[in-house]
């Protein structure tokens, strides 16, 4: 990896955020977690030391040449060595909030290994709902239809993929994972996606303008879900971090949080520009530590 790379704020960043998903372990610097690689559940197990990352990968069935190149490429990305950490270094050190967020994490990568089908449950599950309940939900769904792997002497459960979401009925979901309007959404989701399969490399590929296009015609998915999801430059604002946001760095608390939305959106695009995104998940990772600083209402 290149430098500056801290392994541990990239896999296991502060905030509880996780590396490919949810139900994965992270110990003593070592992640055990896993992934799906044309279809079939994949372990791994990554530890490092300083830039040097070790991958061990446990499968069912020999890889090919070409799955291993493509699950190396997968992450490569995953730790975010596209990342040019250096020039957003420069560009934080002239802002007041970023210099204190890039100095506390430096190193962490913004870097994340879930696929499409996983950041659509995450955002459809977040909507509407305070984080533990979110987290909740996340939990069931995983823990019922994901996908568990054993290797190594520890367990980790895959995202489920849409083929066993898309065949259920939605009055299932509402009384097994606690979903309520939610699983209406998620099932059609599920469903479109199995006709319309698209992968977060394809999106990577194209402009966020016409990435975020493709991604909201996806059920129950809407410009705040679309931007959590790709997660590129626009910054995924909801009623609950405007309010963060707002007192971090324009001073002041919001009367009306949702209505204000787009506006301290616009306002962010101008300040952070191109950087959005990675200043975005530099600052959410850093609350614990810029909440005192700035008297944060919804956190201290």
């Amino acid at each position: 990896m290149p430098q500056p790379f801290d392994f541990r704020l990239t896999v296991a960043k502060p905030a509880g955020w996780h590396w490919s998903t949810p139900i994965e372990v992270f110990s003593a610097g070592t992640l055990w977690s896993g992934t799906y690689l044309n279809g079939k559940p994949v372990g791994l197990k990554l530890s490092a030391i300083n830039e040097n990352v070790s991958v061990s990968v446990y499968v069912q069935t020999r890889l090919t040449n070409t799955e291993e190149a493509m699950l190396l490429a997968a992450v490569k990305i995953g730790l975010g060595e596209d990342e040019d950490l250096n020039e957003f270094y420069r560009f934080a050190h002239n802002d007041k909030v970023l210099s204190i967020a890039v100095q506390d994490l430096y190193g962490m990568r913004a870097g994340r290994l879930d696929d499409l089908f996983g950041r659509v449950i995450l955002a459809i599950t977040l909507q509407m709902a305070p984080l533990k309940r979110s987290r909740d939900m996340m939990t069931k769904l995983l823990k019922l239809y994901g996908a568990k792997i054993s290797f190594d002497g520890k367990e980790v459960i895959l995202w489920p993929r849409p083929s066993a979401i898309a065949e259920l009925d939605p009055a299932e979901l509402r009384q097994n994972a606690k979903l309520g309007y939610r699983a209406d959404r998620l099932v059609n989701a599920a469903r479109y996606l199995i006709e319309h399969p698209v992968s977060l490399n394809d999106l990577r590929r194209e402009s966020e303008t016409d990435a975020l296009k493709k991604v909201v015609k996806i059920p129950g998915v809407g410009p705040y879900s679309a931007n959590l999801i790709i997660g590129q430059r626009s910054i995924p604002l909801d009623s609950w971090s405007v309010v963060i946001i707002s007192e971090l760095l324009l001073g002041r608390k919001p009367q009306h949080p949702r209505q204000e939305i787009s506006a301290v959106t616009k306002a962010l695009d101008r300040r952070w520009g191109t950087w959005g995104w990675i200043a975005f998940v530099y600052m959410m990772n850093d609350l614990p530590r810029l909440a005192p600083i700035y008297h944060l209402s919804r956190i201290t």
